[in-house]
């Protein structure tokens, strides 16, 4: 009994030491990525009374989850989920170094799974979370500038329906921007690293996305994409009521945008979790138009 007892502990002790291996690498990826050379516009904030707006259509599908229990790039067969989403993000110049920014969305969700034999399937369709934020330029050039911002995260709906398009909890998100020009290759993109703090449960989330673009002709801009989240537990945790909070994954992805006018830019992206914890392994394409003012 206690020579398996040991060898169960040191399996679990190993399992842990990976875990927090591969997400300490996730990381070093992601540092080593903007340290390379980052850039876009997210740390711009436009002149009073312009701005852009961006409507899109998105849709992913997944058969394959991560697993519960870590970290991990391993995935397994399990529920089958579509999602199509509308989603309208802008930003709006208030002046004064000032600006609103905005990520409305809408989704159609359809999952199904076989039970003794038998598909069972649910579907709903709802409001998702909803996203408004204020930010505040610092640095502002043409090379370089940063801002930062504070954004409020209303839930849509009531995750009480299943399946929920949202979490369905109020949160806060702090959130620091940063955009330059490297000055070689004609790189430009952004950085952005903030949190997500649930006011009403007991998670938070540490989030971040960078992107690098470059064009590749005359009217055609192409950027990679990487997306990462990791959650934490807070005092009063409680799985039942909070497991919807827990939102642990890595994307990467490519997306091209075409310089049709001045002020006009449709997008085609597609994007892949390539890791993640607890959730689908999804994959996202993308159809939205950019639109300045």
């Amino acid at each position: 009994m206690g020579a398996d007892h040991r060898q169960i502990s040191a399996r679990t002790l190993a399992s842990g030491l990976l875990c927090i291996f591969r997400t300490k690498v996730v990381v070093f990826i992601a540092v080593l990525v903007l340290i390379v050379g980052i850039a876009h516009a997210g740390g711009r904030i436009p002149d009073a009374g312009t701005g852009n707006v961006e409507p899109m259509l998105r849709y992913s599908f997944s058969n394959q989850v991560f697993p519960a229990a870590s970290f991990s790039n391993i995935t397994h067969l399990g529920t089958k989920e579509r999602e199509t989403q509308i989603r309208l993000i802008g930003e709006y110049g208030l002046g004064s170094g000032f600006s609103l920014d905005y990520d409305l969305r809408y989704a159609f969700l359809y999952r199904s799974k076989t039970k003794n034999g038998v598909a069972v399937v649910n579907t709903y369709s709802g409001l998702q979370d909803q996203r408004i934020g204020l930010n505040y330029g610092l640095a502002q050039s043409d090379d370089f500038s940063d801002t930062i911002g504070l954004g409020v995260v209303l839930p849509g709906n009531s995750i009480a329906k299943s399946p929920g398009v949202g979490t369905g909890h109020w949160a806060l998100e702090p959130i620091y921007r940063i955009a330059f020009k490297p000055g070689f290759w004609h790189l430009s993109g952004d950085f952005d690293i903030g949190s997500r703090v649930f006011l009403d449960g007991g998670a938070a989330q540490f989030r971040t996305h960078l992107e690098i673009g470059a064009p590749i002709f005359n009217r055609v801009h192409l950027s990679g994409k990487l997306f990462f989240v990791r959650s934490a537990r807070m005092n009063g945790y409680n799985d039942l009521r909070d497991s919807v909070e827990r939102y642990d994954l890595l994307r990467l992805g490519i997306e091209a945008k075409f310089h049709l006018t001045d002020s006009v830019e449709p997008i085609l992206a597609y994007e892949t979790g390539i890791a993640g914890m607890g959730g689908h392994a999804s994959q996202r394409f993308t159809l939205g138009m950019k639109i300045s003012f």
